[in-house]
Parts: structure tokens; sequence; C-alpha cells
């Protein structure tokens, strides 16, 4: 700086000082040691910069990519800015800001006294008060009042914005100091590069991304993106003279809000651009006369999640991650996730498959639409088999966060209370794969038979080790089936294919309940409210409520043999300077065998092949999967995989348990709704199109070990009452089977078991048959009339003695009975030729 232009801004600064009615106490030196210093060619007047300008960070837009990278689901800001370096904004940007607002910039040294000496007079001699403020003044107010705000600092905010003329002195003497270090930094002679090569270069780059162009617009980038849908490298003329003339009172002159006023004021800065020789007289004749609503495109930002059309939920999802998750939250960083998201420039690219989401969307609204009167909803989330990346959330809802507008929620259906969601559902069926991964686990196989027959379960029978001691007390527990009917015995296999409850409840009492707590905690479930997973027989009908993602990520452990892989939302995020941030990382592990896992699914291809999934085969592949129907039908579902994509659909009433019965959906009348109903055809839709192109791939089966298991114990059911036998035998692993025939006993009462085939004690493999024979008192007919024809040396069938003939028959034979007989002709008589 010259000493006469240091001694202008000092005249200046008396001038406004005794308009203000008081000197310039703030630069507290006399005139004559800042002139004497000025001379010596130092600069240590003005270059005590606070920390506060000296650091600023602007809040910046955060971008919540898909997958790919590029499609835009939602953009979150406190301050709706892109920065940008200087040769990213147009020259006719520059200049216009430039012309508009301080147009002695490239002469000043921060403060213009020319233009303060002119507010001066104007003052005093009318009643106008223009402002003397230059750009590098204006970027000094902005941005200590952008870091006041960000650390929440009251006193500092007041003192940026306070209406004083200390104010305005401070603002004077920094602006100075301001420009002397940038001055310093990156020197005084500008050159025609594009890039910032000197200290006036670089304040007007910071000044056009730290101003506010509009309501919640900051900087040129997001104005240019906002008002003509295009960066600020390629704005027009005209373009950046409407931009420009926003600055000055962003309310009032508002293009969108008040077009006729900004119209106006563009012109006013066209005019200006034209005297200083930016623009010629033609072109300033055809742009005053252009309206300014024809050089509008308006690009309004998808501002939040509510504005993410595709996955609005999902992306709800990814900003309760950033907001709780610990890799963002830590003690030691300088913001919460929470401001990072709000101010740190991010571009967070997700997991989400696009194409699939927009077939989930379509698919849900087909089976059930969010306006159906019915009030029930559905959810459809898909992961990624082999890593756990969610590929699609989606619900047939609208976003709100108020939850006012009709057919909307701000409760996402697929998650954990925690992060956005409900309560959970209770998952029904879809919860016996967990129970047959512990009976596998436990030694026992599928080809194992149980009794699927309606019974009481006394509390005394159950085993629960973590308890202690007998826990269970109260009245026998009778669950039943759908229908409320009994079923035959069958072998696991079987039972899982049919999903038939009271199978399942047989195969836990046989197990350790804390055992299966333990099993579903292993694959990855637990509950949606937080609670812990409660230890009760009814377990086993899925009656603990879980959030469609935790039962998706529980079959994914699964479909990828065994490894469980957290599900995960987030690839990558960069912050406004392009450096990598910490995001939650993969984390597959192995949580059972790859051969208990492939048991599993040997089971649950059998529901698509054989049991109830088998209307809805994929088309031209293989699958693995499990209906799902809680208590009185109040949520169906249906989760099912292939080796490249798990997933799982729910529908069900979102705020309480109402009974699928008797209700319409989508206009047609159901009399009861099961996850084979709706769930599983919705779910075959999802999965046919978004596996279109892909080969198909082969799925595991069974092991003989996990098909046949160990050799069991045959048990004694001698002297036992049939029903007591049938399940006996049952309950041991086996098939029963009734001989045709009565066997007299005086030993048994009638209608027990006389005899056992294989005997008691011997070993079978699970599924074997174990043929038992019914007591009776009544002798067979043969005791008193022997037939003629029947051998007298072989004792017929139902002879319940260890000796034949019985030693009663020397006294006592039946009519027609005859020892010894005579034997057959050996040569009989040729018979002739005809």
């Amino acid at each position: 700086m010259t000493v006469p232009q240091l001694l202008s801004s000092l005249m200046m600064f008396v001038a406004f000082s005794i308009i203000g009615g008081f000197l310039i106490a703030g630069l507290a030196l006399p005139a004559a040691t800042v002139a004497t210093s000025a001379a010596e060619g130092t600069a240590e007047l003005f270059e005590e910069l606070p920390k506060s300008l000296q650091n600023a960070n602007l809040p910046q837009q955060s971008n919540i990519y898909a997958r790919d990278g590029e499609t835009l689901l939602a953009t979150f800001f406190y301050q709706n800015r892109v920065v940008v370096p200087l040769e990213q904004i147009s020259p006719w940007m520059q200049k216009a800001v430039v012309a508009v607002e301080d147009k002695r910039f490239w002469q000043h040294n921060g403060v213009d006294g020319e233009g303060l000496m002119r507010a001066v007079y104007i003052n005093l001699t009318t009643p106008d008060s223009p402002g003397a403020s230059t750009l590098t003044q204006q970027l000094v107010k902005n941005t200590l009042l952008q870091n006041a705000d960000a650390t929440g600092d009251l006193d500092a905010i007041a003192d940026a914005t306070e209406v004083s003329m200390a104010r305005k002195i401070r603002e004077m003497r920094l602006a100075l100091a301001y420009e002397e270090n940038v001055n310093r930094q990156y020197g005084k002679v500008c050159t025609a590069s594009p890039e910032v090569d000197c200290g006036k270069e670089q304040v007007l780059e910071q000044y056009l991304n730290i101003a506010q162009f509009g309501t919640r617009i900051y900087g040129v980038e997001s104005a240019a993106q906002f008002y003509f849908k295009k960066p600020a490298a390629e704005l027009t003329a005209i373009e950046a003279a409407t931009i420009a003339g926003i600055t000055q009172n962003p309310s009032r002159w508002d293009p969108v809000r008040n077009p006729e006023n900004a119209e106006t004021r563009r012109n006013t800065v066209l005019l200006v651009m034209y005297e200083q020789g930016h623009i010629n007289r033609a072109e300033y004749d055809e742009y005053r006369l252009t309206p300014i609503a024809d050089t509008l495109t308006l690009n309004y930002p998808r501002s939040s999640c509510a504005a993410a059309t595709d996955a609005p939920f999902f992306c709800d999802y990814i900003t309760k991650i950033i907001d709780r998750d610990p890799v963002f939250n830590d003690p030691d960083l300088p913001w919460t996730g929470a401001e990072l998201l709000y101010r740190g420039g991010l571009n967070i690219v997700t997991t989400l498959d696009v194409d699939k989401q927009r077939i989930a969307n379509a698919e849900l609204e087909r089976t059930l639409p969010a306006s159906d009167p019915s009030g029930f909803a559905m959810a459809l989330v898909a992961l990624d088999t082999t890593t756990g990346q969610i590929l699609s959330m989606a619900q047939n809802r609208v976003f709100d966060p108020s939850a006012e507008a009709p057919n909307s929620t701000a409760i996402n259906y697929s998650v954990d209370r925690e992060y956005g969601g409900s309560r959970g559902f209770s998952p029904g069926s879809v919860f016996k794969p967990v129970l047959l991964a512990e009976w596998l686990n436990s030694g026992r196989s599928l080809n194992q038979v149980v009794s699927g027959g309606i019974r009481d379960w006394e509390p005394s029978s159950w085993r629960a080790s973590c308890l202690g001691g007998n826990p269970y007390t109260g009245r026998p527990w009778r669950p039943g089936n759908v229908g409320g009917t009994s079923a035959r015995q069958q072998t696991v296999l079987m039972a899982t294919a049919n999903s038939v409850n009271t199978a399942y409840v047989a195969m836990t009492n046989q197990l350790d309940l804390c055992a299966v707590r333990d099993m579903a905690g292993t694959l990855g479930f637990h509950r949606s409210d937080g609670l812990e997973f409660e230890v009760v027989p009814s377990a086993t009908l899925g009656t603990q409520n879980a959030s469609p993602l935790t039962m998706a990520s529980t079959y994914q452990t699964f479909a990828n043999g065994g490894v469980n892989c957290k599900p995960i939302a987030i690839l990558s995020i960069t912050d406004a300077n392009g450096e990598e941030i910490a995001v939650p990382q993969e984390d597959c592990r192995r949580v059972i065998t790859e051969e208990l896992s492939n048991g599993v699914t040997h089971a649950l291809r059998a529901v698509m092949t054989v049991g109830s999934g088998r209307p809805q085969q994929l088309a031209g592949r293989v699958s693995a999967g499990k209906t799902g129907t809680s208590q009185k039908n109040a949520h169906t579902w249906f989760a099912g995989y292939t080796p490249e994509i798990t997933s799982i659909v729910w529908l069900g009433h979102p705020d309480r348990d109402v009974p699928q019965q008797s209700i319409t959906f989508n206009g047609r009348r159901y009399g009861f709704v099961y996850g084979s109903t709706l769930a599983l055809p919705t779910w075959k839709r999802f999965m046919d199109q978004a596996l279109a192109g892909v080969p198909a791939s082969n799925m595991p089966t069974a092991s003989a070990t996990m098909l046949n298991g160990a050799l069991l114990r045959v048990p004694n059911v001698v002297g036992m009452e049939e029903k007591e036998a049938q399940l006996e035998i049952n309950d041991a692993g086996f098939a029963y089977a009734k001989d045709s025939v009565l066997l007299f006993s005086d030993a048994y009462p009638p209608g027990t078991i006389v005899s056992q085939r294989p005997e008691a004690d011997s070993t079978l493999n699970g599924g074997g048959t174990v043929t038992y024979v019914i007591a009776t008192n009544k002798r067979p007919a043969w005791w008193t009339n022997w037939p003629a024809g029947w051998n007298p040396n072989v004792a017929p069938a139902d002879w319940w003695g260890s000796t034949w003939p019985p030693p009663e028959f020397n006294t006592n034979p039946p009519n027609g009975w005859n020892p010894n007989p005579p034997d057959p002709d050996p040569d009989p008589d040729p018979v002739p030729d005809p």
C-alpha cells in the first residue's frame, strides 16, 4: 500500500467517524505513526487477522447418490452452496459483480476511499444512504458471520451484524489487513490466466462463493444451477447480470418471488456493465428488453429426502446412519455427523441400485397402492447376497417428515426404530429357518420325522438352560396350524416346505430354547425395538417383532453359505476437497458352517419346488425362500434368495396388528391372506425383473449328514397307548407305521402296543420307520377254525407266542387242524397239449 493510498483510507475513516459522532478509536494510532510505518514499507498495522477470518470454512451442500455415483437422490444443506475455483466461474459473472458492487475493486486495497467520500457526500446532501463497502469488506463481514454461526458464538454473531460505526471501522481495518495478507501470499500482479494468481483474484473467488444470491442460495455455482440449470462457468452476460443484482437484497431482488423487481435490478446491472465497457450498446438494448422469465430455467434442488422421488426412505436411512454411526461421530472430530451432512460439502455414494429400486416401487404399487383404503402397507428390501449391500429399500408410502400429506409417513417400515423405523412386525413363519438352523446344528437332520399333530405342551416340557431350573409355569400351550387343522407325521424337510406350525413346535420342544436364541443372534436376527430376545416357546412361531431389513440380513446368511454380511448402505464419501471420509466398512463373517447353511438352503429350495412357494418359482432359475404368516394373519411375508440377490416382502398394517381376514386389497376381496397370497407374487415379479440378463446360478444341496444325521436310538413303545407311542416315535425322529394285524395279549391291555420293530434301543437313521402292533384280548379266528390250505408248519402273522405250534394244539387243536398234511404229488400227470 502506498502512502497516499493509506492516508486516503485514513481520511475516509476520520470522515466516517465524524459523521457517526466519534473518532476512529479502533485504530488507536496517531496518523503520523501510521504514515511513518507505511512509508517504511512495513505491514504490521493491518496484518493481525483473527483466526475466524483466516480459517473460513464455508457450509456447502452435500449430495447423496445412487451406486452409479451419478443419479442424485437428494441434496442437504444449511446453506445451498457449492464452492468452485475462479477458473470455473464465467468471466461475465466476475465482471458483472465487480461492476455493480465495487467498480474500483481492481484499484483499491480493500477500502475504497473515493467511494467512501462519495457516500459521505450523499449522506450529507441527500436523504439517500448509499453504502460504501467494497467486495473485500463484504467478504470480511460474511466470513466472520459464517464462522460465528458455525460455532454458535452468539456474541460473535452480534458483533458481525450490529449496525454501528464501530463495526464498519473494524471491517475496514480487517479488509485492509486481509488484502495485504493475500497480496503477500499470491502477489499483486494479475495475469490473464483463469486461475487465481494474485491477491485480488483470491478475494473475488472467495466473495463469489460466500455471497448470498437468493433465498437459501449461496455462491454463484448454486445460483447458476438454480436459476439457469447450468454451471457457473457457462453463464452468459445477461444471466450473470441477473445473479449479480440479487446479492444487494436477496429477498427484494429474488427473480422467483419478485420477478419484476429482479428485472429492474438486472437492467441496472446491465447499464453499469455497458457504462464500464463490458457490453456494447446493441447488447445492452437487447438484454434489457428481454423479459427475465424468458431467461430462467429453474432447477429446484432436491432438498432433503422428501425430494428423493425414487428412494426417499432409503435416503432417510442414510441420514440416520450419518447421524448415529460412531464412524461419523468420533468425539475427537470437530463436528457431528449431522453437522457434516449439512455443512461438509459431501458427495455420498450409496449402494442403491436405481433400476432395482424402481422395479420395487412399481411392484409394491401394483400389489397395494399407497392410497388403498385398507390402510395397510408394504415394504421390500433387497440385498446383494455376497456383500450385504442394500440394493433397494422401498415401501408404498409417500415420504413426508410431517406425515401430513395423504398416504404419507416419516417412518421407514424397513428398518429398526433406532434408524427411523417402527417397532417392527411379527415375522411369523419366516422365522422358521432360524429354528431349522439350530435343529441341524444340534446334530438332527432333514429326514427326521416329527409329529404335526395338535397337542398340549406342558410348561415343564421345555428346556431353557440359560434361565435355570424350570422357568415356565401356567397352563399348557396348544398351538395350531392354518385353519386350526392338525397335521400328520412328516419329515422336517416337508414340515419346512409346507410351513407346519405344529411340527415346528415339536422340533423346538426337543431343543434348548436358549440355543435357539443364540442361533438367532448368530444369524443376524434382533428385535426392531432394541429389546432382548424373549426366551419363550412361542418364539418358534416368529412372535418377536423384527424389521424387513433384519429378516433380509438373516436370510442373506443362508444365501451366502453361512457368511453373514451386515447390511451396508454407503460405498464412499468424499468431502468438499475431494478427500475420502471414513465410512462404515463391509463386515462379512462366517457365522455357521457352509454345510449347515446348505442344509437350510436345501429345505428352503423345497419350499419353492414342492411347498407353499411352488406356484411362484422364478423364471428359468432355482431359488430358495419361505412364506410367513403371523398370528391371525396380521403380517404376511415372503423371504427368498438366489446366489445373487436376497430380498424380502412384508405386508401388514403399520400401526397395529390387524388380521388380514375378510379384507379388501386393491379392489379384491380376500377371505384369508397368507404369505403366499400377495407377498410371494410381489417377490417373484421383483426378482424376475431384477435378475433379468443375469445368468442363472446353481444352488447347493444338502450333505448326507444334513439329510440323515447320525444313527438314532429306537425308543421302547411297548405297553404305551397308541397315540402316546406315535408321538414317542416321532419325537425320536422316526416315522411310525401300524401293523395291519392285532396281536392277542394277556400281558398288555387291549389297544396298547404289544410289540415293535425294530426293537427298542436298536439304531436307525432318522426318518426311518418304527412299526408297532396293537394288543387285543380276542384270539384270532384260526385259534378255533384252521383255514383250509394254510400250512400248519408256518405261524400266522398274528401269532403272539414264541413257539409254533402252540402247546395247546396238542390237546385242543382247532377245527381242521392237521399237523401232518400229505406231501404234494411230486410227479403229477402232465397236461396234454391242446
